[in-house]
Order: C-alpha cells, then structure tokens, then sequence
C-alpha cells in the first residue's frame, strides 16, 4: 500500500478555488492593511508595473491596489489563484530568488503576484561585473 505525503509547502495547483489557500491570504491582507509588493504583468508584453500597496477594495469581481496617490484597478472575473513561492531574477539575471505570496492569472491572460515579504536591497556592485585595467 502506498501512501500519499502533503507538504504545506507546496504551491496550490494553477486553477485553485477561490475558496483556497490564496484566495484566504488575500482576504487576510485586506482585513490586516497588510503593505504588499506587486507585480502586474501584461500577457502581451509591453507592459510590467510593480510597487508596493495595500489591497483597498477586494471581492471576487475587482480589486483595487493602492500604491500612494495611484490606484490599480484589476478585473478579477473569471481569474485564477495560485499560492506559493515564485521564481524572480535579479537584473542581470545571473541569481534567481524565491518569494512567498499569491500569483492570480486573469482571464485576460495577465499576471498579479503580490507578496507581504520583502528581500534586502541589492548593491550595484553585486549586479555589475567589475572591469579591472
């Protein structure tokens, strides 16, 4: 007989119930205030945006995040969630890092991550190879 192990640390499948483990973190986020980074992707290209946030509105058709004196405004109809780490670059893309949070894939294909963890700011001396003489 074989068993079947669970980590809690495994992602949600693509595709997961709003009900879900994400859809849960999201709610708690609001509720909190909680400060957020963001990340808004284009599926098409041409368009990345990320800042940090709170979740002003939340529901299962919009939500809005509230970056300073802007507002995102996100069309969460017929979207999916995902919770879990997920897979940045550096910009010279020679590291890679994984970050905690919730990735909604929306029905128009775009992409939002929001995460409450931060990572410690990156000095250009370890984004730049150094040319010696």
């Amino acid at each position: 007989m074989s068993a079947l192990i669970v980590s809690k640390s495994l992602p949600e499948p693509v595709g997961a119930s709003p009900q879900g483990a994400a859809w849960q973190q999201l709610l708690r986020w609001h509720e909190n205030g909680q400060q957020l980074a963001f990340v808004y992707s284009r599926s098409l290209g041409g368009l990345v945006q990320t800042g940090q946030g709170k979740l002003g509105q939340l529901s299962l058709d919009a939500a809005t995040i509230e970056a300073g004196s802007s507002r995102l405004f996100i069309v969460l109809a017929g979207a999916t969630y995902e919770a879990g780490p997920q897979l940045f670059f550096t910009p010279n893309l020679l590291s890679r890092f994984h970050v905690n949070g919730v990735a909604v894939r929306l029905a128009n294909h775009d992409w939002l991550f929001l995460s409450d963890e931060s990572l410690p700011a990156i000095g250009m001396e370890h984004l730049t190879k150094r040319i010696e003489p």
